[in-house]
């Protein structure tokens, strides 16, 4: 899976070519030009996030490619006819913070259930801990890495498409959109078996729930955010382990059924966190139709 501070709340900003500022207008632009442009848009911004995963670099190389996405995006947005960061779901609108918390506690909370049951399973048991020096390196670089990775792909494959999309298309559309692009974006460096496409797809389809649930992307990239942080937590990075130290007991097929149980409860759980979050009050760039 795959993250700059965002400037104080932004109000929508233009973009190289007007667009209408009523909620679902157009753009004066031929739909063909228009789709052509977010094309184009889409072509440069995902071709330089997946460098890092086809081109192994460095930490440091990696972070600051991650962090220098966000400034290509607005920049990009804008040309394209999208609008900025603000524009594209990041503007601190009232209660942005809390769907970032909630969404993370969410999501980390049923990742770590799910461990739990695994290891309540079978498939594991816990030989120790990694010491607390490395654990504490491991939590900064998950919250750090995984906040850049999830935002990045929450702004890519959400907040673009569904900018540029939702004057035509209806939520229903949009949401299995980019669910679609989640999963398919995904084929640049993961082998991707019939059970990894239906786990990705119930992950994708949660994600843009979020979004246009919420009209912004922070409960999204909370959600994602967590779910990658606790996973991170539990694997490692590059094969060097996690916060434990485990022997594996019992690996059999149907443990991906007990994975894609535990994603599609927190799929359904989404609607009930729903009750808890706020929904951007601003005129709704990324409201779709419908």
């Amino acid at each position: 899976m795959r993250t700059s501070s965002v400037p104080s709340p932004v109000p929508a900003e233009p973009s190289a070519v007007p667009v209408p500022s009523e909620q679902g207008a157009r753009p004066s632009r031929p739909l063909a030009v228009h789709l052509l442009l977010m094309g184009v848009g889409f072509a440069v911004l995902d071709v330089y996030l997946n460098v890092p995963n086809v081109t192994p670099v460095a930490p440091g190389v990696w972070l600051a490619l991650y962090a220098g996405f966000f400034p290509l995006a607005h920049g990009v947005g804008r040309l394209t006819g999208a609008g900025g960061l603000g524009a594209m779901g990041l503007a601190l609108h009232r209660g942005w913070g809390r769907n970032l918390l909630l969404g993370f506690l969410f999501c980390a909370s049923l990742t770590v259930l799910k461990y739990v049951l695994l290891w309540a399973l079978g498939t594991f048991r816990v030989e120790g801990f990694r010491p607390a020096g490395d654990i504490t390196v491991l939590v900064l670089q998950s919250l750090l890495a995984m906040f850049l990775s999830s935002a990045t792909d929450d702004v890519l494959l959400r907040g673009y498409l569904v900018r540029h999309l939702s004057p035509y298309l209806p939520a229903s559309a949009l949401v299995g959109l980019t669910t679609l692009a989640y999963v398919v974006n995904h084929v640049w460096y993961v082998h991707l078996t019939w059970e990894a496409w239906l786990y990705l797809g119930l992950l994708g389809w949660m994600f843009a729930l979020a979004l246009v649930r919420t009209g912004s992307l922070w409960l999204s990239i909370g959600i994602h955010w967590g779910g990658n942080v606790a996973y991170r937590l539990y694997e490692g990075f590059d094969a060097q382990g996690g916060v434990l130290r485990r022997g594996v007991l019992l690996e059999a097929g149907w443990l991906e059924w007990v994975k894609l149980g535990m994603t599609a409860l927190t799929l359904a759980a989404l609607f009930l966190l729903l009750r808890f979050t706020v929904k951007s009050e601003r005129e709704g760039p990324l409201t779709a139709r419908g």
